[in-house]
């Protein structure tokens, strides 16, 4: 289950570089890293400066054992990456987020990174922990959203992590043609429901488990009630993980846990790695 190629884009900047420990704690005996870098295509000069650069990173890199090789091109970042991903066969992107960057922007070029076979992990300057071993992994429970369970089983066989999978669902609020005198109470209801709400999430994360018990990877669930962002932040750091790990579209509109108003909350919020995997729905 180890990464066989590791894509790490770096434009020389020292919060670029914060991707590689990440990198390194990835790759194996077998991993081949590959450093990226894109130029504007009216300023070869600096792709030579960019190649130089690589250079440099790939023998520090070699010098400690690791196996490396650069990739310097013209042309847009977003679409030469994917091209190489898809031509060369890469099996995760790691990348640091500059913190200096507009969210907005920025989320939209991180949406057009990650590929139906190749996820992105997302590091922030600053963050990377010396251990990864607990993933915390957020499901909607359709179908889309599942399909991000096999890139954590991969992160989690290469870390030897536990994973965390939790289930997020809103209070039930007062029908408005319910009236006060009703029985049983409001309250009465309304823990009736949530205590239906937490069995039925719980009977799907715990056969969503099965299939981590089967992969031989360690699992175990949380079922909470609140916002979606506010719950994430919150359950990750009672848990301690990690690695926060999700997909991109689900229907529940999981595509806004990465790429919304929830996402730049999290984002912004989080010290912690993110790893986005896209879901598509093959039914």
């Amino acid at each position: 289950m180890v990464y066989r190629k590791i894509l790490i884009p770096l434009d020389g900047s020292e919060s670029a570089e914060e991707a590689l420990p990440l990198a390194r704690k990835l790759a194996g005996p077998d991993t081949t890293m590959v450093l990226f870098s894109v130029c504007p295509e009216d300023e070869l000069r600096l792709c030579r400066l960019n190649s130089a650069y690589l250079d440099v990173q790939g023998r520090i890199l070699g010098v400690d054992g690791f196996r490396a090789v650069s990739h310097t091109e013209p042309g847009d970042l977003v679409e030469r990456i994917r091209n190489y991903v898809a031509k060369e066969g890469v099996e995760l992107v790691v990348v640091c987020r500059q913190s200096y960057s507009d969210l907005n922007h920025e989320a939209k070029v991180l949406q057009n990174l990650v590929t139906d076979n190749c996820p992105l992990l997302l590091v922030k300057p600053g963050t990377v922990k010396p251990n990864l071993a607990k993933i915390l992994l957020p499901l909607d429970g359709s179908i889309i959203s599942e399909n991000v369970v096999p890139h954590v089983i991969r992160l989690a066989k290469v870390t030897k992590a536990e994973i965390v999978l939790m289930s997020v669902s809103g209070f039930p609020e007062i029908p408005s043609d319910r009236p006060p005198s009703a029985k049983p109470s409001w309250e009465e209801y309304a823990l009736i429901l949530m205590k239906e709400v937490r069995e039925q999430a719980s009977v799907y994360l715990e056969r969503t488990a099965t299939i981590f018990r089967d992969a031989g990877v360690t699992s175990r669930i949380k079922v909470v009630f609140g916002g979606i962002a506010e719950s994430i932040l919150k359950v990750s750091e009672d848990e301690g993980v990690d690695i926060i790990a999700m997909a991109t579209h689900g229907r529940t509109g999981l595509d806004r846990w990465v790429y919304g108003s929830v996402a730049t909350t999290v984002g912004a919020a989080t010290k912690l790695p993110v790893l986005l995997a896209r879901g598509n729905d093959r039914n």
